[in-house]
C-alpha cells in the first residue's frame, strides 16, 4: 500500500464563507480522494495572516489575497509550515478511508 503523507493546508477565506461555497470546496477534494485530517472555523487575526503570507505581505495585492475565496499550499515545504501555523498536532486526526483496501489492495 502507498505510504502517501503529503498534506496541503486549504483555506476557505471570508469571500468563500460568506458566498456558503465551504461544503462545495470540501466535497470537490473529497471526491478527488483526499483525506480531511483537520478543520476548523475561526476568524484570523492580523498578526496570524500577515505571519501566512509573509514574503506576500507588502505587496499591493495583499488586502485581496487575505480576503478572496480560497489558499492551497504550493509545495510541500510551505504547506508543513502553513499546516504547523494554523494547527496543533493533536488536531490533525490519522484515519483510514473505508475503501483504502480495495483502492490499494492491501
Amino acid at each position: 500500500a502507498p505510504d502517501i503523507r503529503e498534506r496541503t493546508l486549504i483555506a476557505v477565506k471570508p469571500d468563500g464563507v460568506q458566498r456558503r461555497l465551504v461544503g462545495e470546496i470540501v466535497k470537490r477534494f473529497e471526491h478527488r480522494g483526499f483525506k480531511l485530517v483537520g478543520m476548523k472555523m475561526l476568524q484570523a487575526s492580523e498578526g496570524i495572516l500577515s505571519e501566512h503570507y509573509h514574503d506576500l505581505r507588502r505587496k499591493p495585492f495583499y488586502p485581496s489575497l487575505i480576503r478572496n475565496i480560497i489558499h492551497a499550499s504550493d509545495s510541500v515545504e510551505v504547506a508543513e509550515r502553513e499546516i504547523s501555523l494554523w494547527f496543533h498536532g493533536s488536531e490533525l486526526i490519522e484515519w483510514e478511508m473505508s475503501d483504502h483496501n480495495d483502492l490499494y489492495q492491501v
